[in-house]
Order: structure tokens, then C-alpha cells, then sequence
């Protein structure tokens, strides 16, 4: 009966009530829009069952969910680890240069792990220069077997290394809300530092935690590169070899329904165990800033400790793709990268636009007229992040290849004229499934930046006889412009690193940075992959650069 109910609200907000304008038609439009890829590859699945499905599930889809749920696992610890215990020693303890550790904690989010990837398995691989020096100079590791670096383990390192910062940075925020009067209670109860931190600060934070965890779970679930290059079979590599492989769009679409429900399956364990309960951080207007003074030796391994995840996450990669690309000049082409450096560029700065636009129209919308459909429609939208870009690019391919093939099937037909596919292939698409990937981080950020907004200023707008255009455009954009700069920062780095639904929609002779460096390394051109691989590295660290800032300007300010 409540469901019912609410569908019954859902669908008088929409038809019968007098909410209904432009502002929630362009609402649905956008969400239909976001959420087509998932239809699309629902009701082909549905629709044209492949019976070559039961040979997969009985071989290979479980290979892909143990190493799907081993990755997961293992990474959750580690992350966990590093980020918790790092966000603890910079929010808690006074230590030398602890703004700059800060700041290093947050570089390893510059480099994707398929670079991290390239990077460890030439230094660690068996014929390594590294591995043959030890084994020629010290004879006593001679007959020792050496961590196997392209393998199970190595995908779980590099993903801890270089996924860590997503804890770091909302355990560090966590921490920071937490009132200071609570460390004060705890020392004046006799309680050492360590045991305050168990008993009362871990627990008042576990929920941002948790959010910064499944961030770094979604994030390794999508990841192309490094499972591919590391030689693990996981559900993103098993719908490329399906489709680019076998060329079988019908299995490849089953398999990946068979990855949504295994991610929406780890969302609904988080959401019903561990989301139930809401703790206010906030116990005071305003939060102490007093930081603990420690000896010589305990700031020498705070400083250490923080410094580790960081050297094995950005310093060592970015060190060996530095000398190595300076070797790549010799024998490289530099033609070639500038060309896919102006198509990264361009196409992650275009779509980030589209993106926060579409944000501000949808956000605006559920802000002016806060029904029930309008608020439906803000969460179905925000989806997308959740689902991986390989799921992403069937999803899109499905509809769009159906209806090639017709456009060509008349043609041919009834005109007898041979024309090429339209839309697959295009960078339409592409940019399309850019969209659909990263709308929730433009989404969250600008929601916020909306909720933090006065609704009293749209109300004198109003009695001054401002149109709802005029409000959002001269009043709501020019105060949320730093927000919105910081929205538009994020998306752009991560369409910058982004491989999977690239290598699967990209057009022919149209490459990115991204697809420069896996196409280099899966021919074990290494030296020619460290450029393109730097400069995609030092655009995602300017961007950090200015993320750090635009984050101080507004803690300043009182907007966060």
C-alpha cells in the first residue's frame, strides 16, 4: 500500500497538482537523459536473452566476483588504514610542515592507478632492473621468489595507494566538525590519546567513513587499466574482451546487469546497515582549533607515517615517469600527444561545462518547486557514479547501434544508399557517457552550495519582480561560484583519467591521453607511455592545487 501511495503522490505532483512547469519538465528531461544507458541495457537484456550466458556464469563470472569481492576486501582495510589514521594525526597532533603533509596526502588522487600500475610493474617486475640488480649482487636472494607484482596482491596495493585519499579527505572533514571538548572529557577520565580516538572520535565518525570507502570501492570497480595490464579477470575486463573481442553486444550487456546488481548489492548493505543512524558532528558553533605538541622522536613518525602512503601513491611514480620521460624525448614523437592532449583537454573541458549546467538546472528546479517529483527526480539522477564506465558504455552502445542499423537498413532499402553509422562512434556518445559518469559529483557539490543558500534571497527577488532566469543566473550563480569552480575543477580531473567507457566509445582515429598510455603499455612500450602518462599527472596536480585553495577560501568564508 505505500508504494502505491507514493507512486500515487509521485504522479499528482506531476499531472494534477499546479507544480508542474517548464522547470520540472526540463527536470525529467535531464533525468531520463542520466538514466537511459540503465534502461537501455535493462530491456536489451530482457529482450534478447543470449544462451551463451550460461556458459559465462558457470566459468568465468565467478572468477570475476572473487576477485571483484577479494579487491574489495583487502582495500577497504588498507584504505581504511592509511586515510583514517592519517586524517587522525593531521586534525589531532602539531608536527613541522603539517600543511604541506596535508597537501601530499591529497597528490596520490592525480594519479590514475593504471599509471601507478605501469609505473610499479616496470620497477618490481621479474626482469626489472631493480629484481636482476639484487639478484646479480646479493647471491642470498638468488633462489627467492619475489612478490609477484602483476598479480591479485599488486591490483589490492594499487589500489591502496592511490584510492586511500578518498578516506583521508572525508575522515579529515569528519574529524575536524568534531567538537574539541570531547578530547578534554576523555583526558580528564584518565583516557590515553589512542583510546579517545577508539572510544569516542571513531565511532561519532564512522558514517562519513563508510561514505569515503564505498567512494574508493566504486572507484576500483571501474577501473580498466590496472586489472588488465596486472593480468585479473574482473567484470570490467570480461565486458571489453566480450565486446571489443567477441563482438557480442547481447552477452556483454548481461554481463553487465550481472555487475549492476553486484554494485547496487554493496550500496544496499551500506545503506541498510551502516547509513540507518545519523550522529551530529557539530556539538559546538565553533569548533577549537587547539592541536596537541608531541617530542622530537613522536613528530619524526607522524611526519614518517603520513609521508608513506604519499611516497609509494605519488612520489615514486611520479619520480619514474619523470626520468623516464626526459629518455622518451630521444625516441618520441611529439606530434601525436599534443594532438591528444588538445582532445583530452577539449573534451573534458566541454563536458564539465554540460555537466554544470545540467547541476544547476536540475538543483534549481527541485529548489524553486520542492515537490515530491521534482526531489525524485534529483535522486535518480545522481546514480551515475555508482555505476561503472564499462556499464556506462553497453548501456549507450545498446539503443544507439539499434538504431544505426536502421537508419542504414532504410537507406539501403528504400534509397539504395550505403552510409555509415551516425551516432556509434561519435563523440557524441562519448561525451554522453561522460555525462552520465560523473553528473553526481557536479550534483553533490551544487546541491550543498544550494542548501547553504538563504531561500529568503529568492523571496526578495521575487517581490522585486525577478523572474526565476534572472535569479539563478545573477544572484544564485555569482554566490556559489567558488563551489561551482570547485565542481567543475573535480570533473574535469576525473574525465582526465577516465579509460574504461573511453577505450570502449572513442571514435576511430580519436585518441586521449588516457588511451595513449594503455595503448603504449599493452604493447609494453613503456618508455613512450611515461609522457603522455606526466602530463595527464601534472594537470590532475594543478587541479588538486587549486581544490586545496578553493576549500580553504571557503572554510574561511563559512560556506562549508
Amino acid at each position: 500500500m505505500k508504494k502505491k501511495e507514493v507512486n500515487l503522490n509521485l504522479f499528482k505532483d506531476f499531472f494534477v497538482h499546479k507544480s508542474f512547469n517548464t522547470w520540472i519538465f526540463i527536470s525529467l528531461f535531464i533525468t531520463f537523459f542520466l538514466s537511459f544507458p540503465i534502461i537501455s541495457l535493462i530491456f536489451k537484456v530482457l529482450l534478447n536473452y543470449n544462451s551463451d550466458w550460461n556458459a559465462v556464469i558457470n566459468i568465468e563470472i565467478w572468477d570475476y566476483l572473487f576477485n571483484s569481492v577479494c579487491i574489495i576486501f583487502f582495500q577497504s582495510i588498507f584504505v581504511i588504514f592509511f586515510g583514517v589514521s592519517s586524517a587522525w594525526i593531521i586534525t589531532t597532533y602539531d608536527f613541522p610542515l603539517r600543511k604541506i603533509v596535508d597537501l601530499f596526502l591529497l597528490l596520490p588522487l592525480s594519479i590514475p592507478p593504471y599509471i601507478a600500475a605501469i609505473a610499479y610493474g616496470e620497477l618490481f617486475d621479474y626482469s626489472s632492473y631493480s629484481q636482476i640488480f639484487i639478484r646479480e649482487n646479493i647471491p642470498f636472494f638468488n633462489n627467492i621468489n619475489f612478490f609477484n607484482i602483476r598479480s591479485l596482491p599488486g591490483v589490492i596495493f594499487i589500489f591502496t595507494i592511490t584510492l586511500y585519499p578518498y578516506v583521508y579527505i572525508i575522515s579529515r572533514a569528519a574529524f575536524s566538525e568534531i567538537s574539541f571538548t570531547y578530547n578534554e572529557i576523555g583526558k580528564t577520565l584518565g583516557s590515553k590519546q589512542l583510546r579517545i580516538f577508539f572510544k569516542v572520535f571513531l565511532p561519532l565518525a564512522i558514517f562519513p567513513i563508510t561514505g569515503g570507502v564505498i567512494l574508493s570501492i566504486l572507484e576500483s570497480l571501474n577501473d580498466f587499466g590496472t586489472v588488465q595490464y596486472y593480468g585479473v579477470d574482473t567484470f570490467t575486463t570480461g565486458i571489453y574482451k566480450t565486446w571489443i573481442g567477441l563482438g557480442d553486444i547481447n552477452l556483454a550487456a548481461q554481463i553487465s546487469i550481472f555487475f549492476l546488481f553486484f554494485i547496487f548489492f554493496i550500496l544496499f548493505l551500506q545503506k541498510r546497515f551502516l547509513s540507518n543512524e545519523k550522529i551530529n558532528l557539530k556539538t559546538s558553533n565553533k569548533k577549537e582549533t587547539n592541536l596537541l605538541s608531541s617530542g622530537k622522536l613522536k613528530k619524526i613518525f607522524l611526519v614518517t607515517f603520513c609521508l608513506f602512503p604519499t611516497i609509494l601513491g605519488f612520489f615514486i611514480p611520479f619520480i619514474f615517469l619523470l626520468l623516464n620521460s626526459i629518455q622518451a624525448l630521444e625516441i618520441f614523437l611529439l606530434k601525436d600527444t599534443v594532438i591528444n592532449t588538445f582532445n583530452t583537454v577539449f573534451l573534458a573541458s566541454f563536458v564539465s561545462f554540460i555537466i554544470i549546467f545540467l547541476s544547476l538546472i536540475i538543483n534549481y528546479s527541485a529548489r524553486i518547486k520542492p515537490t515530491k517529483i521534482n526531489l525524485f527526480f534529483n535522486k535518480v539522477s545522481s546514480l551515475g557514479y555508482a555505476i561503472p564506465g564499462s556499464i556506462i558504455a553497453i548501456g549507450i552502445l545498446v539503443p544507439f547501434t539499434f538504431i544505426d542499423n536502421l537508419f542504414i537498413n532504410i537507406s539501403k532499402n528504400n534509397f539504395n544508399l550505403d552510409i555509415n553509422t551516425f551516432f556509434t562512434g561519435s563523440i557524441f556518445v562519448l561525451c554522453f557517457a561522460y555525462i552520465v559518469r560523473f553528473f553526481t559529483i557536479s550534483q553533490t557539490n551544487i546541491e550543498s552550495s544550494f542548501y547553504r543558500t538563504s531561500k529568503n534571497i529568492d523571496d526578495a527577488a521575487r517581490c522585486l519582480g525577478k523572474k526565476s532566469n534572472f535569479i539563478l543566473f545573477n544572484i544564485h550563480i555569482p554566490l556559489m561560484s567558488m563551489s561551482i569552480l570547485l565542481s567543475l575543477i573535480l570533473v574535469f580531473i576525473e574525465i582526465l583519467k577516465e579509460l574504461s567507457a573511453t577505450l570502449i566509445l572513442r571514435p576511430f582515429n580519436f585518441d586521449t591521453l588516457a588511451i595513449q598510455v594503455y595503448e603504449y603499455a599493452s604493447e609494453e612500450k613503456i618508455i613512450e607511455s611515461t609522457i603522455p602518462s606526466l602530463i595527464i599527472v601534472v594537470l590532475c596536480v594543478i587541479g588538486i592545487i587549486f581544490i586545496s585553495r578553493i576549500n580553504d577560501h571557503l572554510l574561511k568564508s563559512g560556506k562549508r
